[in-house]
C-alpha cells in the first residue's frame, strides 16, 4: 500500500513471531494511543500481543516499512460467531490511511472466514476507530455497553471496496 503521505507499506499476516517487532512498536506509541486501543494504562499493553498474535484466537496483520519496522497492528478476533476488530497505528503514520488499509485487510479475512458480523469496542468516543469503520463502505450501527461505543458491521454483502474473497 501506498500511504497518503506517499510512504510505501507491505501489509502482511502476523503471528507470534512478530511479537518482538509489535513491543518495538509499543514503544514508540504514545500513552494515550495505547489507552485508547488497550482501554486501559499503557503499561499493560505488552501483556496482551501474545494472546493477541496467537492464530488460535483470530488473524492478525501488519503494516511494515521497506526496512521491516512494524507500524500498525490490526486484530479480527473470533468471538463465536462474529469477530471483533482492532487496530493499532503508531502516531507518526496515523490520519495516513494506514488503519484503513489494515480494516480492509482484516475484513477480507472474515469474509473469507465465512464471519458474517465485525465490531469494535472502544473507549469513549473512539473517533478513530470510528471513522475508519464508517469509511469501510460498510453499514455501521452504533451502541452504547458498559462505558464503552460498539460499532457493529455487517459482511453480507460484502462492499465493493473489499477485495474478492479467494478460493470461494
Amino acid at each position: 500500500m501506498v500511504t497518503a503521505g506517499g510512504h510505501r507499506l507491505v501489509l502482511r499476516a502476523a503471528g507470534p513471531a512478530d511479537l518482538p517487532a509489535a513491543r518495538a512498536m509499543h514503544a514508540r506509541c504514545s500513552p494515550q494511543t495505547l489507552a485508547q486501543r488497550y482501554h486501559g494504562p499503557a503499561g499493560e499493553a505488552d501483556h496482551y500481543l501474545a494472546h493477541l498474535l496467537n492464530p488460535r484466537h483470530g488473524q492478525s496483520v501488519v503494516a511494515e516499512t521497506a526496512d521491516g519496522q512494524v507500524v500498525a497492528l490490526g486484530h479480527l478476533l473470533w468471538d463465536d460467531e462474529e469477530s471483533e476488530v482492532a487496530l493499532l497505528v503508531e502516531d507518526a503514520w496515523q490520519r495516513l490511511g494506514v488503519g484503513s488499509a489494515l480494516l480492509r485487510s482484516l475484513l477480507a479475512v472474515a469474509a473469507r472466514a465465512r464471519r458474517e458480523v465485525v465490531y469494535a469496542v472502544l473507549p469513549g468516543s473512539g473517533a478513530g476507530m470510528a471513522a475508519v469503520m464508517r469509511g469501510s463502505g460498510l453499514a455501521v450501527e452504533h451502541r452504547a455497553e458498559e462505558g464503552a461505543l460498539v460499532l457493529t458491521a455487517r459482511l453480507s454483502p460484502l462492499p465493493a471496496i473489499l477485495p474478492a474473497p479467494a478460493g470461494g
